[in-house]
């Protein structure tokens, strides 16, 4: 009797392990890019602002009618990330905790926004970004003249933060509700629908107590934009469609308000053609703002003409020109090449 009861416990973990199912998954990407535009007579060689080389683990654990996760990831360059640190070239980008279940999905740690999230700025290369999702933010590069050169996206989305996420289950065929809670006692919320081609996303953010009238810019390359940040909260909606033929449209409105007082606002468009490994679009985005006294600042507008070529799953190349005007002066060009390979 007391050798049953023995190996009883001593089974018992064992099969409480049994009943545990987990799955582990190692990924990266390398990114390599070539950009050259009017700030500089240099070539700016294997760096992009709104991306980065990473590597990556995560795994999941199921447990009766829930599952536990984790997802630790490291950026290895400069990318966007770069606004977040000093002295180094590599950070964590992702270090989370999460839990699923019925109720939908809690996520705890630093990550990527839910804003940033719902407004797909992905590596995919398919008819809703761009390589790099470039054109729908900025085309090639968004540098340029002092006070000419903002990234409207960023102004109205936070990136990577210490966070509580909350993601609910799907509804409606294809709609998710997600809730932020964050540093500096920011929030965030979002809805994001993809169904039937449709793709419909919109968010609403409050950055709370933090200093965001600091230009990440200048950390970079000493290439400072006058009231790059300097956002107190902001908006915005995304929505496009994709033909079963490969042809494309999306637009999106975004409105932030400055820590200075007045607003800016940002209106981009893009219509594509994707087919088999090719695909092109053509995309505008306008960017305006006012100050305080209601004095209309500069009106910013910027065209991307951009290709890209995906011979095998994981791997592509792109090219993209922009031209940007202030006030119609044409004060900006750019061109940038690069290529990514993923596993």
């Amino acid at each position: 009797m007391k050798k049953s009861m023995l190996a009883l416990a001593m089974l018992s973990p064992l099969a409480a392990s049994q009943s545990a199912h987990a799955e582990v998954t190692a990924y990266g990407r390398v990114l390599y890019n070539i950009i050259k535009d009017d700030t500089t007579d240099d070539l700016y060689f294997g760096r992009h602002e709104f991306a980065e080389s990473t590597i990556g683990v995560k795994g999941s654990v199921e447990y009766n009618d829930l599952t536990f996760g984790a997802q630790v990831e490291i950026g290895l360059d400069e990318g966007v990330s770069n606004i977040l640190h000093d002295g180094t070239n590599s950070r964590n980008r992702i270090q989370e905790i999460w839990v699923q279940g019925k109720f939908g999905k809690v996520k705890m740690g630093t990550g990527a926004s839910i804003t940033w999230i719902v407004s797909d700025v992905d590596q995919s290369g398919t008819w809703w970004s761009d390589p790099l999702g470039m054109s729908q933010r900025f085309g090639s590069t968004r540098r340029g003249p002092a006070g000419e050169s903002q990234t409207p996206f960023i102004t109205t989305q936070s990136i990577f933060l210490e966070r509580f996420v909350y993601e609910s289950p799907t509804f409606l065929d294809g709609a998710k509700f997600y809730a932020q809670y964050g540093e500096d006692s920011s929030y965030e919320i979002a809805v994001k629908y993809k169904a039937n081609g449709w793709r419909v996303n919109a968010w609403s953010t409050d950055f709370g107590d933090a200093d965001n009238d600091e230009d990440p810019q200048a950390n970079i390359d000493g290439n400072s934009t006058e009231g790059f940040f300097g956002s107190e909260s902001g908006y915005g909606i995304l929505a496009g469609y994709l033909h079963d033929s490969g042809v494309n449209f999306s637009a999106t409105y975004g409105v932030a308000d400055r820590v200075a007082g007045g607003d800016s606002d940002l209106l981009n468009w893009k219509l594509g053609y994707t087919q088999g490994k090719h695909a092109v679009s053509y995309s505008m985005g306008n960017y305006g703002a006012e100050d305080a006294s209601g004095i209309d600042g500069p009106d910013h507008t910027r065209t991307t003409v951009a290709y890209h070529f995906v011979p095998v799953a994981g791997v592509r190349f792109w090219a993209q020109a922009t031209k940007g005007d202030t006030d119609e002066e044409e004060s900006f060009n750019a061109f940038a090449v690069g290529g990514m390979v993923q596993f």
